[in-house]
């Protein structure tokens, strides 16, 4: 049987970047594009948030999320 070797640090990024792709998914469903002012603010705010996501949970693989 074939044994699965595990690499951490691939692990944490695949982590990282499937918490930022669910919350990008999560904010374009519930976007109302009426209520959009400014495009720019809204998509710089969409990937600071991602990054916030990505960061938090490769800090949770070491307890600090």
């Amino acid at each position: 049987m074939p044994r699965y070797n595990f690499k951490f640090f691939e692990e944490l990024a695949w982590a990282g970047l499937v918490a930022a792709i669910t919350f990008v998914g999560t904010q374009l469903a519930a976007v109302d594009p009426a209520g959009i002012s400014d495009w720019k603010t809204w998509g710089l705010a969409l990937l600071a948030g991602a990054g916030r996501i990505f960061v938090a949970a490769v800090f949770s693989a070491f307890g600090g999320a």
